[in-house]
């Protein structure tokens, strides 16, 4: 899948209103790995979050910053899926009441450490 590709249709989906930033540990080299079947279902996911079918990860009420934001502004999203036999995971971050959007893609250690920034504990999801 050509990366420039994937994140115009990302951002398509999403809508032209929100900046979106793509992060995550070699994301373009993960999403060339991308069959276009996967992407298809990263796809219908996207669109499914933005349509609000997907429960957001909400953090609790916490002083704890990620970025210039408290991380209780933060509508989370996660999602888990298997490239070529290795486990990764996609998070969308929403600010509340913005139009800015981080949509990550990596590898489980890469997720954890995002994670971890943001206090999210597995039992939230």
């Amino acid at each position: 899948m050509d990366a420039e590709l994937f994140k115009k249709t990302i951002r398509g989906l999403v809508s032209q209103e929100y900046e979106i930033e793509f992060l995550g540990d070699n994301f373009d080299k993960t999403v060339q790995l991308l069959s276009s079947l996967k992407a298809s279902e990263i796809y219908r996911w996207v669109k499914m979050a933005v349509s609000r079918e997907v429960q957001p990860i909400i953090a609790r009420k916490t002083s704890k910053k990620y970025k210039d934001w408290d991380v209780h502004n933060l509508l989370s999203f996660r999602k888990e899926i298997d490239i070529e036999g290795v486990s990764y995971r996609i998070m969308m971050l929403k600010v509340k009441n913005s139009f800015y959007i981080e949509f990550h893609l990596g590898q489980h250690s890469y997720y954890d450490k995002l994670r971890n920034m943001l206090g999210l504990t597995k039992k939230k999801y």
